[in-house]
């Protein structure tokens, strides 16, 4: 038997065989790849139209964005009593606070929108909250009645929750209190990243059926999130926050991760449970009676 005859005929098999492999491979990736084809987003922007659904004009470029992090040195725990005319509970990692006197605000009474934030970046900038120079606006919720700041790091954004105040307005537009989170302080961790375009995003989430039909895509902003969370630093990486909004409903926010293009189910921090607030309540309540109980007596003329 020819050994050598044999051998040869088995490399040659085996030659033959990897290289049909490699062809069906790099087939099945050219089929991948071409998600971002230009025919293949033009039939989503047409699926989405038929669904009736509403969206700006949205960007193909992509941008590079380093990871963050940031130290937990700073906390808003250790500083509210710098605080002054609001009483405060902490808990969980949120400062929930309420006002001495609310804060009126200007609103379009048709419309519902906020006119002027003006009374609101006063009092930031007037010190009657931490670390606020360091926020930003965010969004307005008309039907929670919210207006939502972000702490802004490597000039972006954090979208999660994680830094952000949260003012709740009442019934007349005035601002009665706030929630408020803070992530620390940030630096650039490593060399920036490629992120996925808006135009990915939103069609992520529209694939995935993030999106009900007669909807309104009304908000797409890059911002932070924070991936991992250690006892004295944060990571953050790069998400799409979007906001859907549907006639007479509360707003919709989805999180798309900016780097791999996945759906973020999960929030990163909780709102304060009812039983911080109801303490915030009391604690507040309890003050304006001892402010009664010491304000001295006044006497009153007979009529």
């Amino acid at each position: 038997m020819d050994f050598r005859r044999i051998k040869i005929i088995f490399i040659l098999t085996f030659a033959a065989l990897n290289i049909y492999l490699l062809s069906v491979l790099l087939e099945k990736n050219a089929t991948t790849l071409s998600f971002g084809s230009e025919s293949t987003t033009l039939n989503i922007e047409e699926a989405m139209k038929a669904d009736d659904i509403s969206f700006p004009t949205l960007s193909t470029d992509q941008e590079k964005i380093p990871l963050l992090k940031t130290d937990k040195g700073a906390t808003l725990e250790a500083d509210q009593s710098k605080l002054v005319n609001q009483t405060t509970v902490f808990e969980d990692g949120v400062l929930f606070s309420t006002l001495s006197e609310p804060v009126p605000l200007e609103i379009d009474a048709e419309n519902l929108t906020i006119v002027d934030r003006t009374p609101i970046a006063d009092l930031i900038l007037q010190g009657n909250v931490l670390y606020g120079a360091e926020y930003t606006f965010l969004t307005y919720l008309p039907l929670k009645r919210q207006l939502v700041y972000a702490q802004v790091a490597n000039s972006i954004p954090i979208g999660d929750s994680t830094g952000s105040i949260t003012f709740n307005l009442d019934p007349d537009y005035e601002v009665i209190s706030y929630e408020q989170t803070f992530a620390g302080v940030a630096e650039v961790q490593g060399s920036s990243r490629s992120v996925i375009s808006q135009k990915r995003a939103v069609e992520a989430l529209y694939l995935n059926n993030q999106i009900p039909a007669n909807s309104t895509v009304r908000t797409v902003q890059l911002t932070y999130y924070r991936t991992l969370s250690l006892s004295d630093m944060d990571i953050y990486s790069p998400m799409w926050y979007i906001e859907i909004e549907i006639e007479n409903a509360p707003v919709e926010i989805r999180r798309v991760d900016a780097l791999t293009g996945s759906i973020i189910t999960t929030s990163s921090v909780s709102l304060p449970s009812a039983e911080a607030q109801i303490k915030a309540k009391t604690a507040s309540s309890s003050a304006l009676l001892l402010e009664e109980e010491d304000a001295p007596e006044t006497e009153t003329t007979p009529e």
